[in-house]
């Protein structure tokens, strides 16, 4: 073996320094590492094993036991953007938006991958999108509250802000039923940057990818990706209603339909966020161009959501004709949908179904009511049995509508079962998250308190009035703009349950307080608020005419007469049986101060219109027929 020794002059000095400097090369060739895990269904799920893992210029791997996997790419550094492919077959990413990452630093936290089965990608991917907008929201709120606190602010700045922040976390449950109603990865350009930056929770990051002039230059580049332009604006409206700013969302989806007029899921979004805004006029136009362009495209699932939400809209401004028409052929496409495909369509015939229960309770078609509530039931029943989580509101909220109805056909026993069962889902699900469902606790409560006093159970009644009444105090200091009116309605119950027990004093106190409540809301809101405020007139003028204050009982009665023969000239199929009621009261008030004539004339109305609506309803209307005409048979004695 020979050996070659280099002399030690300047030319083996000189290949030396060559020799090193190549070294130096070599040790310091591009690399950057990608730790992961892969986890099932939502963030911080079970770990996964034996995933297949690999990415652009990096090693081909599997998960380890703990769902953990490193990515060794050697000619990359920090900061270049990869792809990362995940393969099992029969599954898929939840957060697949996630899998093209910039290549992060050594110190960087691993990057989560959720998988789940392929059939269940929008359930987990509405949880995940879920999370991720409410955590949002509620960093701004506690910054903001932060902020006010260092500042001082006055009780009206504090409500608006709790408010702002209820409209924030509504938006966020929109904004993730959109998402993970979209294919993963959809969209491209600023819109993929910006919602990547969303996710991380960096939505400051997030708007400056989604700069109007940034969407605008996409748009006028690329007329044949308007759709994609689009998506930007809406991403940057829904993240500007997380963050409190609803004027700003609000030009971002005018934006939006202006940049794409042709897209009709902008044009959904965009009433969807009027509607929550209470913009009825935006919501019914941005409801009647989506509706149109679905059904050039023949999309049949896209049409039947926008009738069902048209559905609500015109319910909301008492149109029930248009409602009704709207909400039979959301059912109609969506019975043939889930015919097809059960598993992704039933839930939304459950829900049409339950919203046209309501309707038809409210338009006193009580046998069209329970065949709807009934099969939206027995629906959601056979869902929860699957998914309990996702389900069981549903059951609740459509056991506590059959209940209501049942007690005013005077199916008592059924009543109080359906009622009862709401009442126990509702309570389990509040002492989890109190702060959503709280609310609908006191709901069922209210009409729980309504069955104990018809059935003259009335210290129970007292009960749950009050626990009622207690809940929507509080939830009215934090929110008097939603729940006052649920104040007023209490009140006015409780009140006629104090006047059932001669408790008249206390009686006057509640109604009046009622009154009060519901003569604000009227005058803000008269669509929304004169039928309560109807409601209310009446009853106080019941008590007074007990107390035989008959000057001031007039008076109510014949204020509350005159806004509910307004309202029956609009929608006489609701409101009639009310004309009915103050009418049979009026009655009784002249025939008690001798005034013959104008106590038959009012009874004999009455009856008329009684008698009308208890040929189709009779367990709701004959008792009130009754009474009308043995009062019009006193008139003779």
């Amino acid at each position: 073996m020979r050996i070659l020794l280099f002399d030690g002059g300047v030319k083996g000095r000189w290949l030396f320094a060559v020799l090193l400097l190549c070294g130096i090369a070599w040790s310091a060739a591009p690399s950057a590492t990608l730790r992961g895990l892969v986890v099932l269904n939502q963030e911080g799920g079970e770990p996964v094993p034996g995933v297949s893992i690999s990415a652009d210029d990096a090693n081909q791997t599997t998960t380890l036991s703990n769902g953990s996997f490193v990515l060794e790419f050697t000619k990359r550094v920090p900061g270049d953007k990869t792809r990362i492919v995940v393969a099992r077959p029969g599954w898929v990413v939840v957060n697949a938006i996630q899998l093209e990452p910039n290549l992060p630093g050594s110190n960087a936290s691993p990057l989560q991958i959720i998988l789940c089965k392929t059939a269940e990608r929008e359930q987990w991917a509405l949880q995940f999108y879920r999370l991720k907008g409410l955590q949002a929201t509620d960093k701004e709120f506690e910054r903001r509250l932060a902020l006010q606190n260092r500042q001082g602010v006055t009780p009206a700045e504090r409500e608006l802000l709790l408010r702002e922040r209820d409209q924030a976390r509504s938006q966020a449950e929109e904004l993730a039923r959109r998402l993970a109603a979209k294919p993963p990865a959809e969209g491209g350009g600023s819109y993929n940057e910006a919602l990547r930056l969303f996710l991380d929770g960096k939505l400051d990051a997030a708007l400056d990818a989604l700069q109007e002039d940034r969407l605008d230059s996409e748009a006028a580049a690329a007329q044949k990706k308007l759709d994609e332009a689009a998506q930007g604006f809406l991403l940057r409206g829904d993240i500007l209603a997380l963050r409190f700013d609803f004027d700003g969302a609000g030009r971002a989806y005018g934006r939006a339909v202006k940049v794409a007029p042709g897209s009709a899921d902008a044009w959904l979004q965009y009433a969807y966020f009027h509607q929550q805004q209470n913009k009825f006029a935006q919501a019914r136009e941005g409801y009647g161009r989506a509706l149109g362009l679905y059904r050039q495209q023949g999309k049949s699932a896209d049409v039947a959501t926008t009738l069902n939400n048209l559905g609500n809209l015109l319910s909301d401004e008492s149109r029930m004709a248009e409602a009704r028409k709207a909400y039979e052929e959301s059912l109609s496409i969506r019975r043939t949908l889930a015919h097809k495909n059960p598993d992704v369509y039933l839930r939304d015939v459950a829900a049409t179904l339950n919203n046209l229960g309501v309707l038809n309770r409210d338009e006193n078609r009580m046998a069209d009511a329970r065949t709807a509530f009934e099969e939206s039931l027995s629906t959601y029943r056979t869902l929860t049995q699957k998914n309990p989580d996702a389900y069981l509101p549903d059951v609740a909220s459509t056991l506590n509508n059959l209940g209501v109805l049942n007690r005013e056909e005077n199916r008592m026993a059924e009543a109080r079962k359906a009622l009862e069962e709401a009442l126990s889902i509702r309570r389990t699900l509040a002492q989890k998250d109190p702060d959503v469902y709280l609310p609908y606790v006191a709901r069922t409560l209210n009409n729980l308190g309504n069955l104990h006093r018809e059935e003259n159970r009335m210290e129970e009644a007292r009960k749950a009035y009050e626990e009622a009444l207690s809940t929507y105090r509080t939830l009215a200091q934090k929110n008097s703009d939603v729940y006052l009116p649920d104040v007023a309605k209490t009140l006015n119950n409780l009140g006629a349950l104090h006047r059932s027990e001669s408790r008249l004093a206390e009686a006057r106190k509640a109604y009046e307080e009622s009154l009060s409540i519901r003569r604000a809301l009227a005058q803000t809101n008269p669509d929304a608020y004169l039928p309560d405020l109807a409601t209310t007139l009446n009853n106080l003028g019941n008590l007074l005419s007990d107390e035989n204050r008959l000057a001031e009982a007039r008076k109510a009665y014949e204020e509350s007469l005159s806004i509910r023969r307004t309202l029956a000239q609009k929608n006489p199929d609701v409101y009639l049986p009310y004309v009915a009621s103050t009418l049979n009261s009026l009655g009784a008030l002249n025939r008690d101060e001798n005034r013959m004539a104008e106590a038959r004339k009012n009874l004999t109305e009455a009856q008329d219109i009684y008698r009308r609506f208890s040929a189709t309803a009779p367990a709701k209307y004959e008792t009130a027929l009754r009474l009308t005409e043995s009062n019009l048979a006193s008139l003779s004695k």
